[in-house]
């Protein structure tokens, strides 16, 4: 059950860098708010995992945080306003 947590957090860790850093979160901001709690839900619920590695699980909520905070902040200033008049 571990090694599944550990394939499912990394597997998200890297699509959220991807278009971290690929995309410059221009697109889909949607997904990755729902990407980032996600991962911050699943991260909290594998008690034995944050038990091992609390500087790795602190790592990757401060991660998934801040890409939450990021895409909201993109998504509430460019997915309300009127294509006409950007």
């Amino acid at each position: 059950m571990e090694t599944f947590y550990l394939i499912w957090i990394v597997f998200m860790v890297l699509i959220l860098l991807y278009r971290m850093i690929f995309q410059k979160f221009k697109k889909h901001n949607r997904e990755n708010i729902g990407l980032s709690a996600i991962l911050i839900i699943f991260i909290g619920s594998g008690a034995s995992f944050t038990q091992m590695n609390l500087i790795f699980v602190i790592g990757i909520l401060a991660f998934a945080a801040y890409c939450a905070v990021w895409n909201s902040i993109l998504f509430v200033r460019e997915g309300y306003e009127n294509p006409r008049l950007r």
